[in-house]
């Protein structure tokens, strides 16, 4: 089989499996899903075509929140139609973090793809609420994917990152994510970075 076609029957294993975070045992172990400050953290794994309606509501506020000001001095704009059919594509799977109350306080939208020519688990967000930020949430969630890609043949975990988002870049660079092989060169005039890390 050639090289291309067994990268698109990863993947498509990959898609159709109901819950493979669970299944693969993905997710921290409970004693390493505390925060920085002894918070127990719980999580939770859903399509996003069965999220509730609360959830969804929940979701978009939050990535509003966290990133109109970005989006709005980007290249892209802010179109919060177009970002709405993205989070809730039909192909789109998340992780939701929940503090010792069950309120959720930070989430992932990942999707199983090929992206030239490998096939990655794509992280197209990570947000997690201000008073949650610095907590180590976001690398648990992160480590959750990157294990996930593992367990299910991916090449590795990508991510776009506004090229002007410090915070964002830091987190990644931080956790051993550099400039992938599609990222666009510095040359030519766009802002965002396209970064990755392989795990196989």
């Amino acid at each position: 089989m050639a090289p291309a076609d067994q990268h698109k029957k990863v993947v498509k294993k990959a898609i159709k499996m109901k819950n493979p975070i669970e299944q693969l045992d993905c997710l921290p172990r409970h004693e390493n899903r505390q925060t920085n400050d002894g918070e127990v953290i719980s999580f939770e794994t859903h399509w996003a075509t069965h999220l509730s309606d609360s959830q969804s509501l929940w979701i978009f506020e939050l990535f509003r929140a966290n990133m109109f000001e970005f989006y709005s001095q980007s290249q892209w704009g802010w179109d919060p139609e177009s970002k709405r059919t993205e989070l809730f594509s039909t192909t789109s799977r998340y992780v939701l973090a929940k503090n010792e109350k069950g309120e959720a306080i930070g989430y992932t939208h990942y999707r199983f793809d090929v992206d030239h020519s490998s096939p990655v688990v794509y992280c197209y967000e990570i947000q997690v609420e201000e008073a949650y930020q610095q907590k180590g949430i976001g690398t648990m969630i992160l480590q959750t994917l990157e294990k996930l890609a593992k367990s299910t043949e991916m090449e590795k975990v990508m991510a776009t990152v506004f090229g002007f988002n410090h915070k964002s870049l830091g987190f990644f660079h931080k956790n051993d994510y550099t400039s992938d092989v599609s990222c666009p060169d510095e040359n030519a005039g766009l802002d965002y970075l396209i970064l990755s890390k392989r795990v196989i």
